[in-house]
């Protein structure tokens, strides 16, 4: 699979407060801010937030996320 087939399959445009609670505008926030810390490109970015959402959708497989 080459990058800009996995960019892809993660959408950049989701209305979060639409359909979450303040929390996870609040988090999303946070992950910004250790993204800009990290200082990676756009899409090393993006790659690690679609990494971690196929991780946590993997792992909600077998335990109950909170």
């Amino acid at each position: 699979m080459d990058k800009s087939e996995y960019l892809k399959k993660f959408k950049r445009e989701n209305p979060v407060m639409d359909l979450f609670s303040k929390k996870s505008e609040d988090v999303g926030k946070q992950l910004v801010q250790l993204i800009k810390k990290e200082g990676i490109t756009y899409d090393e970015a993006y790659a690690s937030l679609q990494y971690a959402y196929n991780k946590l959708k993997f792992e909600s497989n077998f335990v109950k996320i909170q």
